[in-house]
């Protein structure tokens, strides 16, 4: 009797526990669910693209690059401000420079310059001769040592003249090529070149030659001549790059050098610049 009752009672236990075992299964099974579709609802909020507006979304803008100011030239100076002195001696090589733009060319000097080999340079208006200090061959027997130049009509002709030459057949002329052989800078050059807009530095006194020493600021350089008291032919043009005070002494060697030495003024006849 009583193993019958324990059979019954472990039976009726069973099933009520297999019971709430299929109760509680779909609600277990329930709140996975809900967990999974919640998870997926957050994922697809997620994944959604924010609304941006064009300024936050817009590249920066570059900066616009400036250009380096330009380096304007020194203005006119107030010569009246200066000291009277100073006033006196500017005023009176403008005077001089002004003439000599004015006046026609006639001098003879020994050019150095960049470049440029020395060499002795006659002018007389628009006729130059010019010598050349290695001979140019014609063939193996003739060689020429002077150019005559007509700077009118763009003609230049080569001749042998001193023993450097040798031309066994006549001395000339030569074909040449005019814009080979004109590659001098004249002193009027440089005047026509450049203003009265100078400072004075200080005058110089070289043999018995007095020059003015002038000074140009132009283009970032300082431009130094050495104008020639007796008709306001540049006898010396130093070029310094970089900026120099237009008012001080430039002591330190110069970048280029153009040299017209042992200038002749005024001895220069037409038979020196026309082949004879």
């Amino acid at each position: 009797m009583d193993k019958r009752l324990m059979l019954i009672s472990l039976v009726i236990v069973s099933m009520l526990v297999l019971g709430c075992a299929q109760q509680q299964a779909p609600q277990v099974k329930g709140e996975q669910q809900e967990q999974q579709e919640q998870q997926l609802e957050e994922a697809q909020e997620e994944a959604e693209p924010v609304e941006v507006s064009e300024q936050e979304t817009a590249p920066p803008e570059a900066e616009e690059e400036r250009e380096p100011a330009a380096e304007e030239e020194p203005a006119p100076y107030n010569l009246e401000a200066l000291p009277k002195v100073e006033q006196t001696k500017i005023k009176a090589i403008r005077t001089l420079l002004d003439n000599a733009r004015k006046a026609e060319e006639n001098y003879f000097f020994r050019y150095t310059a960049p470049g440029v080999a020395q060499t002795d340079v006659w002018v007389r208006g628009d006729l130059v001769k010019r010598s050349i200090i290695r001979a140019d061959k014609v063939d193996i027997f003739n060689k020429y040592n002077m150019v005559y130049l007509n700077r009118a009509t763009l003609d230049a002709k080569g001749y042998c003249e001193t023993t450097k030459a040798s031309c066994p057949d006549g001395k000339g002329p030569f074909t040449e090529n005019f814009a080979r052989r004109d590659n001098i800078k004249m002193p009027k050059d440089w005047l026509l070149e450049l203003n009265n807009n100078f400072r004075w530095a200080l005058d110089n006194k070289i043999g018995d030659q007095l020059y003015h020493i002038i000074d140009y600021n132009m283009e970032g350089k300082v431009i130094r001549v050495y104008v020639n008291n007796y008709k306001g032919w540049p006898a010396r043009v130093e070029i310094y790059n970089g900026r120099t005070k237009v008012d001080s002494v430039i002591t330190n060697t110069a970048d280029s050098q153009y040299i017209y030495d042992d200038m002749d003024i005024g001895g220069v006849s037409d038979d020196d610049v026309t082949p004879g």
